[in-house]
């Protein structure tokens, strides 16, 4: 049985929502913004606002799910410096827009949203390689999670002292470093998750 189509309808005010939510957040701040003022400018009623999403917070997982993709695989995969640089630019172009995200309580909440990515991927690489991890697994998902945050933010702020291709392979080795370390493996052990293929979508 062919898989079901998703409905028009559903797609389009779920759009409808995003839009106005993401630049509601942009031009007035994350805790400046209210369910009520989201579904006023996204053209709907509260109470189908409800039926889409539970909180503001559910909005706020899904607009930072994609841009966390490439820092949330990473971990257990080969990811080519060129995707991430990709990424990284697209932050830099963006920066004046998406400086909220950098900063409280938004940072927090997509900390916590990356390292909820991460933590299946540090499950598998565990289970994979026989590993004794030196911290609870979403402890270390934090832990790798605030470093790439940080790691993007702060490269933000001295772009022009390294290039986009430097700083993704810097932040790849990095992020390698600290798994070798915190799931206690050898430093040399390709920590790739065995047979993994993800096709990472570009952000324009």
């Amino acid at each position: 049985m062919p898989p079901k189509k998703p409905d028009r309808r559903t797609e389009r005010t779920r759009k409808a929502l995003m839009s106005a939510f993401v630049e509601l957040m942009l031009t007035r701040g994350y805790m400046n913004v209210s369910v009520e003022d989201i579904a006023e400018a996204a053209d709907v009623g509260r109470s189908t606002f409800y039926i889409h999403y539970k909180s503001k917070e559910g909005l706020l997982r899904e607009a930072v799910k994609r841009p966390s993709t490439p820092l949330a695989i990473i971990v257990g995969h080969d990811i080519a410096p060129e995707i991430l640089s990709h990424q990284l630019l697209h932050f830099y172009e963006q920066r004046q827009r998406n400086g909220t995200f950098f900063t409280e309580p938004t940072r927090s909440l997509w900390v916590r949203c990356l390292a909820e990515m991460i933590e299946p991927r540090l499950a598998a690489l565990s289970r994979q390689f026989h590993a004794r991890p030196v911290l609870p697994l979403p402890l270390i998902a934090l832990q790798i999670a605030e470093a790439e945050i940080a790691f993007v933010r702060h490269w933000l702020l001295s772009r022009s002292a390294v290039k986009a291709d430097l700083a993704a392979t810097a932040l790849i080795a990095s992020v390698h470093a600290m798994l070798a370390a915190l799931l206690a493996v050898k430093p040399e052990t390709p920590l790739f998750i065995a047979c993994e293929k993800i096709k990472v979508v570009r952000q324009t």
